[in-house]
């Protein structure tokens, strides 16, 4: 099965706001993919969600509940120093150590390091297109 790391951005959207974002996450959900996660993105998610958006702490983490019991939880034993803003090495961490095929991400600083170690690091969009090619050729 495919695995990708989902950074924090495409949470929000997806919770806040919907739209593609949460279709990508409606995936995981449907088992289409393994969801990867660490501490790190659950602490970053509900820390934005708490922050920036005025959600409760329980909300934050009842909004992500059913894809955390499902999600490959991993613990990176390895240090990435790899992108434009150090506060993104933790994603492509999380995906070297899940040895995940994407990182889904609407981060430019995420983005323009595509492919990253045999990682695409692709929007919801290309994400959605890439997994609907997959599914077509069986």
């Amino acid at each position: 099965m495919i695995r990708a790391v989902v950074d924090t951005n495409v949470y929000v959207s997806a919770l806040v706001f919907g739209g593609v974002p949460a279709l990508a996450l409606q995936l995981a959900e449907l088992g289409v993919f393994q969801l990867v996660a660490s501490q790190e993105i659950h602490e970053e998610l509900v820390a934005t969600l708490t922050g920036k958006f005025g959600w409760t702490k329980d909300r934050s983490e009842s909004a992500c509940r059913n894809l955390w019991q499902e999600a490959h939880w991993v613990v990176p034993s390895q240090n990435v120093h790899a992108s434009r803003d150090p506060d993104d090495d933790y994603i492509l961490a999380c995906a070297l150590e899940s040895q995940a095929a994407f990182v889904i991400t609407g981060d430019n600083d995420l983005l323009a390091l595509h492919p990253f170690r045999g990682v695409a690091i692709v929007t919801p969009a290309t994400f959605l297109v890439r997994v609907r090619r997959e599914q077509e050729r069986g």
